[in-house]
């Protein structure tokens, strides 16, 4: 089940999109549309209609298009109302090589931050495993994109010398098909079992299951841990 592939971090993709990065050089208006730096000073007007992010200070992570250069005292001069506070001089700043008519950097940010992943999904199933197949968690929802990044489960708590099948199903077209079939020995294989050690892409619920050939692990736990992203 594993796959290679590597994300762009929200900082790797700032980098991509910035023009100049720089440290504010005097207070800006005390209303937060202008921002001052006298490095900007006689350079040419590659400011307008740049998207300036704010990297440090009050006003930090928030973005504005710019609407004018002053190139003779390095003052810039924001959209609308301006930032949400004043910023003051020291304060960190880049401009990127955007519009705000083209994207919305806070767009960028909330697809980026994505990448983190969501919250790890950590339980414990407690079932008559060998009695019949049953289901140690079902991962993510009909019709909704994620990426799976690792599914782990915990068979230590069952006997000695058991032979432990997982199995996963998803829908195929509509219909749920058995994706996954893997046979584990209980004590000759690991305790903690990486079922899926690498992304993978999901779009229906992915359920997993357990069945074990020993009667004695009929209402004994398996735990799991999983990583899923939202694409």
């Amino acid at each position: 089940m594993a796959s290679k592939g590597h994300a762009l971090s929200r900082e790797a993709l700032i980098r991509t999109l910035t023009a100049y990065s720089g440290i504010t050089t005097a207070d800006g208006a005390a209303d937060g549309t202008t921002l001052i730096d006298s490095n900007l000073i006689g350079r040419n007007d590659f400011v307008s209609e740049k998207t300036i992010l704010i990297m440090s200070g009050d006003a930090k992570d928030e973005d504005k298009g710019a609407t004018s250069f002053d190139n003779s005292d390095g003052k810039i001069t924001l959209q609308g109302t301006g930032f949400s506070a004043q910023i003051k001089a020291g304060t960190i700043y880049r401009i990127l090589n955007i519009s705000t008519t083209e994207i919305d950097v806070a767009a960028i940010k909330t697809q980026t931050d994505k990448l983190a992943g969501g919250t790890p999904g950590v339980g414990t199933a407690t079932e008559n495993w060998n009695a019949a197949e049953a289901d140690i968690v079902s991962i993510g929802a009909n019709d909704t994109k994620n990426k799976l990044h690792s599914l782990l489960v915990n068979i230590s708590a069952l006997t000695a010398a058991a032979t432990i099948t997982i199995r996963m199903y998803m829908q195929l077209n509509g219909v749920e098909r058995k994706v996954y079939d893997q046979d584990f020995t209980k004590d000759t294989d690991p305790d903690g079992i990486w079922v899926v050690n690498g992304t993978v892409g999901i779009h229906e619920v992915l359920r997993v299951t357990a069945q074990s050939d020993n009667a004695g692990d009929d209402g004994k736990t398996i735990d799991y841990d999983y990583m899923l992203e939202v694409m």
